[in-house]
């Protein structure tokens, strides 16, 4: 029972550590940089939008940000960790630095890189996409995708669908009432639109978390039912419960996460008192025949480390010389054992007849001579 008790904190544990672990998330940004984003303040909006909306809500300590730039072309901008208060102000500044300046709007080819990136950060953990752009799928040339209509594109639904079967899901913020952004939101199933104006008015990336976590569910029901559970990249980890739950119950994150991390140290502390109680020496009494108990031997018994009788120093009568090793008691995590060294001391009756360990059944050892040896 205590065995299984040890095993089941243990278990605990490794889940508990494997759901921080895993909480050093991805947070990808596909950013329109297109000349069209500068109309109205647009840029600004979606500059400020970034600092006091999406890394205070969606960005966490630990999590990778990556900042994929498109217009004419798609590009990663940077990749960075978020270490601690300092690098994301670094990120920030660097972000408030930018320019929408491109002269085409490649959406397709935007959908492209993204899949491409995120195929890279497959099996790493819990990914999080968001899409922003205000315009129609204007590309240049050169591009595969220029004089397309992306409602009804064969290539285009074709990467979203790969994007969506991998269990990748996006926010699309289309900015403006003329923009193509319904179109991503259709091809990746799950995914979820929000259409607003130039302020950005009304665009909270908590209805991402909730509403791709729902999807995410609902697939892996129906996955469930069919016998065939689809892959799925991430899984709401602990960290973005915290954070569901502190927008719920108004409380601050901070406050969420030191309960957690109090409840996780109270689950260490429960487990190392169980290890305790398990490799901790077990004291017993060894005594024979002719000592009687009021002269037993108090032997403490470690794992791994067996006491011989008889020794100078662990000597009983009735097994011969103080030089003659006769027995071996020792433990295991299932009990004590007795190893007879041996074996004219035991009779043909005995239960313990070869040199193997045999867990002790029996407080007392039977000797051929009719002298017997307890172990209490």
């Amino acid at each position: 029972m205590m065995k299984r008790k040890v095993l089941l904190g243990l278990y605990l544990m490794l889940v508990l550590c494997g759901e921080i672990l895993a909480e050093n998330r991805k947070v990808v940004l596909v950013l329109d940089v297109s000349g069209s984003m500068n109309e109205g303040k647009k840029f600004q909006a979606v500059q400020s939008y970034i600092e006091k909306d999406l890394f205070p809500s969606l960005i966490q300590p630990n999590d990778q940000f990556t900042l994929i730039l498109f217009g004419n072309n798609p590009r990663v901008a940077f990749t960075e960790r978020i270490i601690d208060e300092n690098s994301r102000k670094e990120l920030l500044e660097r972000i408030r630095k930018l320019k929408a300046d491109d002269d085409y709007t490649d959406i397709g080819m935007a959908l492209e890189y993204l899949f491409d990136q995120l195929s890279r950060m497959k099996g790493e953990g819990d990914v999080k996409v968001i899409f922003i752009t205000d315009g129609k799928n204007t590309p240049p040339r050169d591009s595969p995708y220029y004089g397309k209509d992306l409602s009804v594109d064969t290539r285009f639904r074709e990467i979203g669908k790969k994007i969506s079967q991998e269990g990748w899901f996006i926010y699309v913020i289309g900015i403006g009432k003329e923009t193509d952004a319904k179109h991503i939101a259709t091809v990746v199933e799950g995914s979820v639109l929000r259409e607003t104006d130039a302020a950005l008015k009304d665009v909270r990336v908590e209805e991402y978390v909730q509403r791709t976590a729902e999807a995410r569910k609902a697939r892996e029901d129906a996955g469930r039912k069919t016998g065939m559970e689809e892959p799925s990249s991430s899984t709401i980890g602990v960290s973005a419960l915290i954070h569901q739950w502190s927008l719920a119950l108004g409380i601050p994150t901070l406050v969420l996460y030191g309960v957690f991390l109090l409840i996780l140290a109270g689950a260490l502390a429960w487990i190392g008192y169980l290890l305790w109680k398990v490799f901790r020496p077990m004291q017993i009494l060894v005594w024979d025949s002719q000592l009687g108990r009021n002269h037993a031997f108090r032997i403490s018994l470690a794992i791994g480390s067996p006491v011989t009788f008889n020794t100078p120093s662990h000597h009983l009568p009735v097994l011969g010389g103080e030089e003659h090793p006769a027995i071996q008691i020792g433990r295991t995590l299932t009990g004590v054992w007795i190893r007879i060294l041996d074996g004219t001391l035991v009779g043909d009756s005995s239960p313990y007849q070869d040199k193997e360990k045999h867990p002790l059944r029996k407080r007392a050892l039977e000797l051929a001579s009719g002298e017997q040896v307890f172990i209490l």
